[in-house]
């Protein structure tokens, strides 16, 4: 079940339905405001004409039956678009189909967010995926009739695309009656409490999927079981509203104090507030569109706990004396306002449902805090921070807005989930890349580059980027740091000191945490640490952190020199020991623009004090070039690639003889040179 949850694919499907629903946030927003209006003129007895209020109902009820539709449109928008198929087409399709199966059902177009305007757009857009390369006309779309063409080649793809789904609905359509059949005939036999909570069940689950509980459970469930009595004078519907969904479905009032309480990102206080006096009068459509609805941290509440309340409340009832009036209650009467009309001001049902309101608010805070940290990845950087055996001091410092920028986060969240998921098979290694000394022929620096095995293949960290953008780059620099200390132990027993030079992050520079812990890592070792200088311009976190790595007898060398931000001012500022001379700069030395541009780097640098590494170095003539320019180091594929740690000590005791000598005849002896 986990991994189907993590699933990408599905996740991308979560995502494009989720897109849909939240564009139609104003559209549920306008809805529940009208509502709202209608239940305070209605409850503080406003004195306005009845003539108005029929027609604020019948916008109500209009706007309510053309919410199929709305949601149907913007559900076959964003899948056309995952798709990558023509929107006009399938948002065309998705509305012809739906006012087809409604015609040929009820004739009239459901209330509210119905499971046919939710599968439908799914179904037409993916049938139009299938059937387009199979059907297109394949006329030309390289001239000015583009656009028509385009649309063209839809014709036979979307009547194919019409008429079966036209099929595929009365296959269902009869499988569906089959069931509400079966299920009618069989819940005669079921006692009503059951029935009940069953029914509640398929409710919450349905509002969970974007689907009109009520509407979805009265269609194949019945309504019949709402209207019986399970308390003298208090009906299933008067103790479901009473006890087990206070403040609409979901138990909507805890759920809106749990996140007042416990969620941090601006977009979603936003909702919250937006939400509370909606909830107030038990309309929670807003509440559950924008933040519900296939929200896997949020399901097992939003289904359970409606369950658990009943029990709850039902044994109460039992134990403590209570009695109900005949009077009914409307829907839409405020929490403990709506218990002291149906009981007359008995204190005992107050101090019921403030304990269901308080147990069900401490069970949601539980899975809002799981959720607040799923959207910060806070939870993706616990696990990294365990399979990469990372201790839990670094603190979380990442800002990403969890509802403006719900998309990349999804696909962002399914590409660490498999990231993670690699990591967790311990395939992830330090390799060292040989620098080789231009003087003296001699190697005994390395840098320590991040490798992993895919399949047995060893590969570069591809999966860097996805970290970087989650904001755990840091958590990455101190598991490095981690293992050149185990490494760098381990040949120290063996009387084997090479220096190692170690990359950070910008946003590691920018963690004084972080810093403070690679520091506590590394401390006596010959490390030198290779940051870009974009990680501390104009930043005075950054500009303490590396002065706290020089006091530490670290060296530093400024890497990528040449690109970017590349300035004389980092030169001249900053205490510096190595710099290292970008591929990019390498590879045009052989251009004489590029050969002045180098040797005068590299003239500045040895006047400055600083050793200089050309990084990248793959052809010979670059070598030969580079060491009569007065490079102190050479890094690249063109003397070594980066090389595992058992293959490190065996490759500087063997350079010289089998190695180096080698290549330095032919430096001399190579003609071109």
């Amino acid at each position: 079940m986990n991994k189907l949850i993590k699933n990408k694919f599905l996740l991308l499907v979560i995502l494009t339905i989720q897109e849909a629903f939240i564009a139609v946030t104003p559209y549920i927003i306008l809805v529940s405001s009208l509502i709202l209006s209608k239940t305070l003129i209605l409850f503080f007895h406003i004195d306005i004409d009845v003539k108005y209020i029929k027609i604020l109902e019948d916008i109500i009820h209009f706007l309510d039956q053309a919410a199929s539709i709305v949601v149907s449109i913007s559900i076959a928008y964003f899948f056309a678009i995952r798709l990558k198929i023509s929107q006009v087409i399938s948002i065309t399709l998705s509305v012809a189909s739906l006012f087809s199966i409604i015609y040929l059902q009820t004739y009239s177009v459901p209330s509210g967010f119905s499971l046919v305007s939710i599968l439908t757009p799914i179904a037409s857009t993916v049938l139009l995926y299938y059937f387009y390369p199979k059907l297109t006309l394949g006329l030309p779309l390289d001239d000015e009739n583009k656009h028509i063409y385009r649309l063209f080649n839809y014709i036979l793809v979307f009547l194919a695309s019409y008429f079966t789904m036209l099929v595929l609905y009365v296959i269902l359509a009869f499988f569906m009656s089959g069931i509400s059949t079966n299920f009618k005939y069989v819940a005669q036999f079921i006692p009503d409490f059951g029935l009940y909570v069953f029914r509640d069940f398929f409710v919450q689950l349905s509002w969970f999927l974007g689907i009109h509980g009520d509407h979805a459970a009265n269609a194949i469930i019945g309504k019949d079981i709402l209207s019986k009595e399970i308390f003298p004078n208090l009906t299933y519907v008067e103790f479901n509203r009473l006890f087990v969904v206070v403040g609409g479905s979901g138990v909507g009032v805890a759920l809106l104090l749990s996140m007042l309480l416990y969620v941090k990102h601006k977009s979603y206080k936003i909702i919250t507030k937006i939400s509370i006096p909606f909830v107030l009068f038990n309309i929670d459509t807003l509440l559950i569109y924008a933040v519900v609805v296939l929200n896997r941290f949020l399901l097992i509440p939003f289904v359970f706990l409606p369950i658990l309340n009943i029990f709850i409340a039902y044994g109460y009832l039992h134990f403590v004396d209570i009695s109900f009036v005949k009077d009914p209650i409307a829907w839409m009467t405020p929490l403990f306002v709506d218990g002291y009309i149906k009981t007359g001001g008995n204190p005992y049902i107050w101090i019921l449902q403030a304990g269901l309101v308080v147990f069900d608010t401490a069970v949601y805070s539980y899975f809002i805090k799981r959720f607040q940290l799923s959207k910060d990845y806070e939870n993706k950087e616990m696990i990294l921070k365990k399979n990469l055996d990372l201790e839990a001091e670094i603190s979380s410092k990442m800002h990403i807005n969890a509802f403006t920028a719900q998309k990349e986060i999804i696909e962002a969240e399914a590409e660490l989930e498999k990231i993670v998921e690699n990591l967790k098979k311990n395939n992830l290694y330090i390799y060292y890349q040989p620098k080789v000394s231009l003087e003296s022929y001699n190697c005994n620096r390395f840098e320590a580059l991040m490798r992993y095995s895919d399949n047995g293949v060893i590969k570069g960290p591809i999966f860097l980027t996805a970290i970087e953008n989650a904001g755990l780059a840091y958590i990455m620099d101190i598991w490095v740091a981690k293992r050149v200390k185990r490494d760098m132990d381990e040949w120290a027993d063996r009387g084997f000191y090479p220096q190692i030079s170690v990359n950070l992050h910008p946003d590691t520079i920018q963690n004084s945490v972080a810093i403070d812990k690679i520091i506590e890592l590394l401390k006596g070792k010959n490390i030198v640490f290779e940051i870009i200088e974009r990680s501390f311009l104009d930043n005075k976190i950054a500009e303490i952190n590396l002065k706290k790595l020089e006091e530490n007898s670290f060296g530093i060398a400024i890497d990528d020199f040449g690109i970017g931000y590349s300035s004389m001012e980092t030169l001249i500022r900053y205490d510096i020991d190595e710099l290292k001379l970008d591929k990019s700069v390498i590879d045009k030395v052989k251009k004489i623009k590029g050969r002045v541009v180098c040797k005068n780097i590299i003239n500045l640098c040895q006047e400055m004090g600083y050793i200089v590494v050309a990084e990248g170095v793959e052809k010979l003539e670059q070598v030969n070039i580079l060491r009569k320019m007065g490079v102190d180091y050479i890094q690249g594929f063109y003397f070594s690639q980066a090389i595992p740690f058992k293959e490190v000590e065996p490759f500087v005791k063997e350079f010289k003889t089998k190695y180096t000598i080698k290549k330095v005849l032919e430096l001399i002896d190579d003609p071109k040179n």
